[in-house]
């Protein structure tokens, strides 16, 4: 049998290890449960990807990240090593070849999504299987008290319980002391081996950029770290409005967020993952588990809601271990915007109980009942017929979820359509009921003798319509029994337990509470973070981890407050031949610091050697 050192070198083409990966795998060999966490970057999949070719049977692994499946999916296989994927894009057939091929021994690694563990069927399949190694990966996300808690990831201990001699190896990128204990307690590993790598990354250098005009501030800091790079903003619109700008300015970027269409999100992932300088402007949607090592800098426009999400966007800098940068700009208004939003989605003891209350009686469900079969349900219908706000109607779900009072299944990944009608057939030619028919025949072959995947946005882009109305002429043709159409936006609720409501209003809803103090001790960490500058950025980041650091790492903006100082004749020289904006003479002098080319204008000025020929540009004065 060969080494997973000799395995490695085999497959992957590596010589050694990183630290602590031999480690880590030898644990598992051992088959002993296993805790790794290790910074973004830090070689987690090989992790699990070694001892599966050691092991005789099959290792599950479990990622929430679809694009990451899918992209390690097809590495695995390019290197002939037997991986398959199910996840909500794969058609029911689809699905079971993969089990078929599992079962058969053609496959070492089957990635899932934690969702799937959901489903009986799916689970009772596992059965049949064997099992060696389950690899659960985001582990993080099965922390009720962290920052990207899944309710899925809480049916991971119920597949445990099927393969009780199994190691479970659960890998993270980020987790505190007391995240870390709330994974090892939910999985039932409490004797686990935990292997922890330091959070420090040398290479990466944390800045936080006090700024009045943030654009131009983007714009001077990606041009002053070329190549590939991430935007995080806080809206799906800031997105598009930034990547707007940055294109007019020049610059090879897109957008991104979770709304687009799957071909859209793919394609855009695709091209920006091949590019050599392509900036991508997202929401928090884009990135994660996206395999891309040369990213140069990751910029924040906003403040994130707690430094373990920060840290996680920011890492994506720099994975080849080059010189990179993770940028927080930091307007004036930021707290006061950030705790603005924390606060409104906030809802009261009364909005709490209120909206417990219409939810069961949506359903028509009385006190002490359950029904035995998920109910279809319409969230957006839902808060309209009661006004309620949106993100405390979410937050308030999504608890009740967390509590496994509630199962809500996510919504399809598309929506899909069955057509009953032949469009030569139909008499209203001219009408958009009969174009929808007529395109979903058209361009969908089968559609009449079974579902089909469609999208709006496509069918609304073909029609020329607004997506609203295309959705609505879809409803309306499934209503006249012409088609079947099941949208995306349905979702499905099952009802864990009785309905009851005095332990919803009291236990829950001081549960609830604790829940909120804490996310608010979070965003609060995050914004003293942001706003101090006294104490090292990096130094602050493994404090908060649980690491002791001796040594300021030297390359922050707290550490490089003192700066060298610049020469003035070098600028004048600049200002002699012409007029030039406060941003030209910037980019000019890109490599020396911004603070220090700022104030020595303000010291030309003030001595009256330069002066302003426009509201921000200015010439050596003659």
């Amino acid at each position: 049998m060969l080494t997973p050192l000799e395995i490695l070198h085999k497959n992957w083409g590596y010589q050694t290890f990183k630290e602590p990966q031999q480690n880590i795998i030898e644990s598992i060999l051992d088959n002993q449960h296993t805790l790794a966490i290790l910074p973004t970057g830090g070689g987690k999949s090989i992790c699990y990807q070694v001892p599966a070719l050691l092991k005789p049977g099959l290792t599950l692994v479990i990622s929430p990240l679809i694009a990451l499946m899918q992209d390690q999916v097809l590495q695995l296989q390019n290197r002939e090593i037997g991986a398959e994927l199910i996840n909500s894009q794969l058609t029911p057939e689809e699905i079971a070849v993969v089990l078929a091929k599992a079962s058969l021994g053609q496959i070492k690694l089957l990635y899932v999504a934690p969702e799937r563990l959901q489903k009986r069927s799916f689970v009772q399949s596992l059965m049949n299987l064997p099992i060696d190694l389950i690899a659960v990966d985001e582990a993080h996300c099965i922390a009720q008290w962290g920052h990207d808690f899944r309710p899925s990831y809480l049916k991971i201990n119920s597949i445990r319980s099927l393969f009780p001699n199994t190691p479970i190896l659960a890998l993270t990128a980020t987790a505190t002391p007391k995240i870390q204990e709330e994974i090892l307690t939910s999985l039932a590993i409490p004797d686990a081996k935990v292997f922890k790598q330091t959070l420090k990354r040398t290479n990466l250098v944390y800045k936080v950029v006090p700024s009045q005009n943030e654009l131009d501030d983007l714009l001077y800091y990606l041009k002053k770290n070329p190549g590939p790079g991430i935007v995080f903003t806080r809206t799906r619109k800031q997105t598009f409005e930034v990547a707007t700008y940055l294109q007019e300015k020049g610059m090879n970027a897109d957008f991104f967020h979770a709304k687009l269409p799957i071909e859209e999100k793919k394609a855009k992932q695709d091209i920006w993952t091949k590019s050599s300088n392509q900036i991508m402007v997202s929401t928090n949607a884009f990135g994660m588990g996206i395999d891309k090592s040369n990213v140069r800098i990751v910029v924040h426009m906003d403040l994130p809601t707690s430094l373990e999400a920060y840290v996680q966007e920011a890492g994506r800098a720099g994975r080849d271990l080059e010189p990179s940068e993770a940028i927080l700009l930091l307007k004036p208004s930021a707290q006061e915007e950030i705790e603005k939003i924390f606060k409104s989605s906030l809802p009261t003891k009364e909005e709490f109980e209120w909206t417990e209350r219409l939810f069961y009686n949506y359903f028509e469900i009385g006190e002490n009942e359950r029904p035995e079969n998920k109910m279809e349900f319409l969230f957006q219908e839902f808060i309209q017929k009661f006004s309620l706000n949106k993100n405390k109607t979410l937050k308030i779900l999504d608890f009740l979820e967390r509590k496994e009072v509630i199962t809500i299944q996510p919504s399809s990944s598309y929506s899909s359509v069955q057509v009953f009608v032949n469009p030569k057939n139909i008499q209203f030619t001219k009408s958009l009921h009969y174009g929808v028919i007529e395109y979903l025949v058209r361009k969908h072959p089968g559609i009449q003798n079974n579902w089909k995947g469609i999208s709006e946005f496509a069918l609304a882009r073909e029609l020329n319509k607004p997506l609203k109305k295309i959705k609505k002429a879809l409803r309306k043709l499934s209503d006249s029994g012409y088609i079947q159409y099941k949208s995306q936006e349905v979702q499905w609720v099952s009802f864990n337990r009785p309905r009851e409501s005095n332990f919803i209003k009291n236990t829950l809803w001081r549960e609830f509470e604790s829940l909120q103090v804490s996310q608010w001790k979070k965003l609060q960490d995050m914004i003293y973070y942001a706003q101090q500058d006294e104490h090292c950025r990096e130094k602050m980041i493994l404090r908060y981890f649980g690491e002791k650091p001796i040594q300021s790492c030297g390359k922050c903006d707290v550490c490089l407050q003192v700066q060298p100082s610049l020469n003035p004749e070098m600028i004048l020289n600049y200002l002699s031949d012409s007029p030039k904006t406060i941003q030209e003479v910037l980019l000019h002098f890109l490599n020396l610091p911004k603070e220090s080319v700022l104030e020595i204008l303000s010291q030309l000025a003030d001595e009256n050697l330069i002066e302003k020929t426009g509201i921000d540009s200015f010439q050596k004065k003659q």
